[in-house]
């Protein structure tokens, strides 16, 4: 549902289904609505000359507790699937899976790490002719000689980004990796 915020809904059947999203979401999540308000001057006084580039100054706090919990358990599901999609091996009890969590203001402003450059180029959702690389794109490596450790980058739309590292035990993880950690 993040990812239908930006862009903006062009038309009457987009704008429709982002209000039945938004909907299912506070439904599901009571206290998302609420959580996601946020101060939009405070935001443009923290971001200061880089508020420039950005194409909108409609920010939400997506770091609240009800949205940061459903991203990251997302975010978990979808790094364990491409993990086996890449490996053919499933993550074991005792794995882990470390999540970074960026949004569309972080790749505007320069603020995503650099090393996205190694995860090559982005693959899509495909059914016959129907592609989805507009609404979703990843890109996979992994550690072929163990096939116990895999990396990846996901990014919905123009909205967010998610990378996530799986490893088969948490001594996999290599030294200066930064993100939460869940436990399979």
């Amino acid at each position: 549902m993040l990812s239908r915020f930006y862009p903006d809904p062009t038309n009457s059947t987009q704008r429709a289904e982002f209000s039945k999203l938004m909907r299912a979401a506070e439904r599901h999540n009571p206290g998302f609505h609420a959580e996601m308000d946020t101060d939009q001057v405070g935001h443009l006084h923290r971001l200061g000359n880089a508020a420039h580039v950005l194409p909108s100054w409609n920010f939400l706090h997506v770091g609240g507790p009800i949205c940061t919990g459903s991203v990251s358990a997302f975010a978990v599901k979808l790094g364990l699937a491409l993990h086996y999609e890449i490996t053919h091996r499933i993550a074991p009890k005792g794995g882990v899976v470390v999540v970074a969590r960026f949004s569309n203001v972080d790749a505007f402003t320069g603020d995503m790490p650099d090393t996205l450059a190694l995860f090559g180029e982005g693959q899509t959702l495909e059914m016959g002719k129907f592609r989805v690389a507009e609404q979703f794109e990843y890109s996979s490596v992994y550690a072929a000689d163990t096939m116990s450790m895999s990396a990846h980058y996901a990014t919905f739309r123009m909205s967010m980004a998610l990378v996530m590292l799986v490893c088969h035990s948490e001594a996999d993880i290599p030294e200066g990796v930064h993100g939460d950690r869940f436990y399979v």
